[in-house]
């Protein structure tokens, strides 16, 4: 009876190390079925780095190597984390209205006019401007800036994203 029981558990243990084995294998497939990143997310992110960068670039003691290792961070560093900040912030009505406009031609070219506001070598004219301000008056998009600008609760979560990157880009490294 003994030997009856060991040997079904010598049985057993090969299919559970096989399942578990499966599991393993067939875990970066789940990952890599995510939903992909949306419009607003990458719209969002994309204009978080460039303030950084902008930011770093305005800064008169940053290196020149910490500026050019900055440059190098690409958006897509906080997209997850703008995602997040977004599904926190927004109703799923309002995520749609902004994916919407986000994933729309116009709503890209109007959001690009927005990004020229204060840029002093590319400055969007006052006729430009003047078609940003719905984008601008939107109750939703105003609440979507506000979720994630440098000045808001959101910002910890996108610097906690892009923070392992800062710290390569430090001089005293």
């Amino acid at each position: 009876m003994a030997a009856s029981s060991n040997r079904s558990k010598w049985n057993a243990m090969p299919r559970a190390s096989l399942l578990l084995l499966s599991l393993a294998l067939s875990a970066p497939a789940w990952a890599a079925n995510a939903p992909p990143a949306s419009a607003t997310a990458k719209a969002m992110a994309s204009a978080y780095v460039d303030d950084l960068k902008n930011m770093v670039r305005s800064t008169h003691d940053a290196e020149p190597d910490e500026v050019a290792c900055i440059e190098r961070i690409p958006a897509s560093t906080v997209v997850d984390a703008m995602q997040e900040i977004i599904a926190q912030s927004l109703s799923a009505d309002e995520q749609t209205e902004m994916e919407r406009f986000y994933a729309s031609p116009e709503g890209l070219r109007l959001f690009a006019l927005y990004r020229r506001w204060g840029d002093e070598q590319n400055p969007a004219s006052d006729a430009e401007l003047e078609e940003v301000l719905p984008l601008i008056k939107s109750r939703v998009q105003a609440k979507l800036f506000d979720a994630t600008s440098f000045q808001s609760l959101g910002s910890i979560q996108a610097m906690n994203a892009i923070a392992p990157l800062l710290e390569r880009c430090s001089p005293s490294r």
